[in-house]
């Protein structure tokens, strides 16, 4: 029924004729003339657009002239698109045109319902608005559809002019979605936002909708809902019981959702670290970097040996497992330093070591355990790490 009164409307404000008539001119507008100096087509690339839609417009005049062009909102808002700040002086010679040119768009946006165009062409420039407008808005507004058709009526004069008009309907296609579980109480989210706990109905755009529905000690669920317009969909979902992991005490065993995150962390040993990861909960993948320690210094005898000649870098798994009030963290991977082997040396002794040492690749296996707490969209941790010592982190996600 939605659909049928929606093509009702669109064709009724399209101005097709229907029985031999038109629609009511719009308030404001100015009434067409019997007889019109100028004769001039008006039409748009379609009848019925949804918010965010570019809009194209067509006008065909028999001659050159000067031309005008406004729409008036479904909220009684009066727009002069052209002139506008992009094409100042509104001219144009015989022929068909096409707007907006290269440059500047023309996009729809709300609020939904019918939007009326009206074109003025003129054998002379008018001067119903203030120019001086651009100067902080692209298109000139006027207070009323009233106020604009008295300041074009105003300064019309002894002219030559024709106008012609048309409409369109703005509307965004919609459906609506219900959705009950077994048990009730379960978060309900639709395309990544939270839309409320079962049992749940509401009125949301068509189109493909992604629906995830989250409660505690129960497993989540995820379901791809392909609504059309002026469709309704009932979902029943019934809910299973999370299954803990057996290796995990009571309450840790829980899994957070698979949502995608980013994490964070700094840890201290005997230099400072900083690590990223990116998250599909439970699993992470990050990167950490470890400064190196400071050169040896020349100055003083050495013995020699390998140093550290580069920062650490490590590449790591992590896991994450989300109880009721506690988490367990766990990682493991391997880093990479460069190490340099410097002889043993003496500041006097000649000749000085060498500037540039041999250099290697030292890899080594990592890992971390740790424990932490977490809430809807976040989560913060402590653990140990067999390179990086006392490590700190924190990860979000939707």
């Amino acid at each position: 029924m939605a659909k049928l009164w929606g093509l009702i409307l669109a064709i009724a404000g399209l101005g097709l004729s229907l029985g031999g008539q038109q629609p009511v001119l719009p308030q404001g507008i100015i009434p067409v003339p019997d007889k019109p100096g100028i004769v001039v087509a008006l039409k748009t690339d379609k009848g019925v657009y949804t918010p965010g839609d570019r809009l194209q417009i067509t006008f065909t005049l028999p001659r050159a002239a000067y031309v005008y062009l406004w729409n008036i909102t479904s909220a009684g808002k009066a727009q002069l698109l052209l002139p506008n700040r992009f094409l100042q002086t509104p001219f144009f010679p015989a022929g068909t045109h096409v707007l907006p040119q290269a440059g500047w768009v023309l996009r729809v946006t709300e609020p939904e319902g019918m939007e009326y165009l009206q074109i003025l062409v003129v054998d002379r420039p008018l001067s119903f608005y203030e120019a001086k407008a651009w100067e902080k808005q692209s298109f000139v507004v006027f207070a009323s559809p009233g106020q604009l058709a008295a300041a074009v009526q105003g300064s019309l004069g002894d002219a030559v002019w024709g106008t012609a008009w048309t409409s369109y309907l703005v509307y965004k296609p919609k459906g609506t979605v219900s959705v009950v579980t077994v048990p009730a109480g379960a978060e309900v989210w639709i395309d990544g936002k939270f839309v409320g706990e079962t049992p749940v109905r509401l009125v949301v755009p068509a189109g493909k909708l992604s629906v995830r529905v989250e409660k505690a000690g129960y497993e989540d669920r995820r379901l791809t809902v392909d609504l059309g317009d002026g469709e309704e969909v009932q979902l029943v979902v019934a809910l299973e019981r999370a299954r803990p992991l057996p290796w995990f005490p009571p309450g840790l065993g829980e899994p957070v959702a698979e949502t995608f995150g980013v994490g964070f962390n700094v840890g201290w040993i005997s230099a400072l670290s900083g690590g990223f990861d990116l998250w599909l909960d439970p699993v992470g993948l990050g990167l950490s970097l470890t400064a190196p320690p400071p050169r040896p210094d020349l100055s003083q005898p050495g013995p020699g040996g390998w140093f550290a000649w580069g920062p650490e870098i490590e590449g790591y798994v992590a896991l994450w497992f989300q109880g009721t009030n506690l988490g367990v963290w766990g990682s493991v991977g391997l880093s990479f330093q460069e190490m340099a082997y410097v002889p043993s040396w003496y500041p006097m002794a000649r000749p000085l070591v060498e500037v540039e040492p041999e250099t290697d690749w030292e890899i080594r296996l990592t890992w971390s355990l740790g424990v932490g707490t977490g809430g809807e969209g976040w989560r913060a941790y402590v653990a140990w790490h067999n390179r990086r010592g006392v490590v700190v982190g924190f990860a979000v996600g939707p």
